[in-house]
């Protein structure tokens, strides 16, 4: 009698089941004793690393300026980079506030062109201490302009020659900015973000040979108060 292929399959697989049967085994109440579980903490094999409170943590509410510089001098023209950071009102109040009052320092460097005498070119460095005070002219929830007058006490240095002296500037500046008040778990903020466009231009007591007409302009930021421990 020929067997057909299934009932041979399932011939073989009866005959050899009592071979399998002894190696199925039932996990479920397996009682055999698992692998110890170790604390390392303690193991001088690991290295424990400890995190040490640093301390409260702080940001000013400043007003930050970064960009273009110049002067005319008795060479030519001198073009350069300025920068000025100082505290003031509007980046500390978390109401949109019309008047800022705010006190930095500045400074610049100026390249003048190259002496055809000496084939060299002479810079010139200035900077020192402001007192500003500034006025909206136009305010919404989301952006103002500002016009601001800043008197400065500053050295300059330039053709080996140093001079200390005082400056008057008039500046615009328009800002995009978001103000208010939060508290968080550990920390808290007041105050306003900003970021914007400033122009400047006035006078500047100088070393000889530099003109008393300063200008300028570039990026203005503002950052709130923040305090974080």
């Amino acid at each position: 009698m020929t067997l057909r292929l299934p009932y041979l399959v399932l011939a073989l697989a009866a005959a050899s089941s009592p071979a399998f049967a002894d190696e199925v085994r039932d996990h479920r109440n397996n009682t055999a004793p698992q692998p110890e579980a170790r604390d390392h903490r303690n193991d001088g094999n690991v290295e424990v690393v400890e995190y040490r409170h640093r301390g409260p943590r702080y940001m000013l509410p400043l007003k930050i300026d970064l960009g273009f510089a110049g002067a005319n001098t008795a060479m030519g023209y001198a073009p350069g980079i300025g920068a000025a950071i100082g505290i003031h009102w509007a980046s500390l109040s978390p109401q949109p506030v019309d008047t800022d009052v705010g006190i930095g320092v500045f400074g610049a460097l100026l390249a003048t062109p190259v002496d055809p005498a000496m084939n060299t070119s002479s810079g010139i460095a200035y900077g020192g201490a402001y007192l500003e005070v500034g006025h909206t002219l136009a305010r919404n929830d989301f952006a103002r302009v500002w016009a601001s007058g800043r008197g400065e006490y500053l050295a300059s240095s330039a053709f080996d020659k140093d001079k200390k002296g005082f400056g008057l500037m008039g500046r615009l500046s328009a800002e995009l900015y978001t103000a208010g008040a939060g508290v968080a778990p550990r920390g808290v903020f007041l105050g306003s973000y900003a970021i914007g466009l400033y122009v400047e231009a006035g006078a500047r007591d100088m070393v000889a040979d530099v003109s008393k007409f300063s200008m300028g302009a570039g990026l203005t930021f503002r950052t709130p108060f923040a305090f974080l421990w």
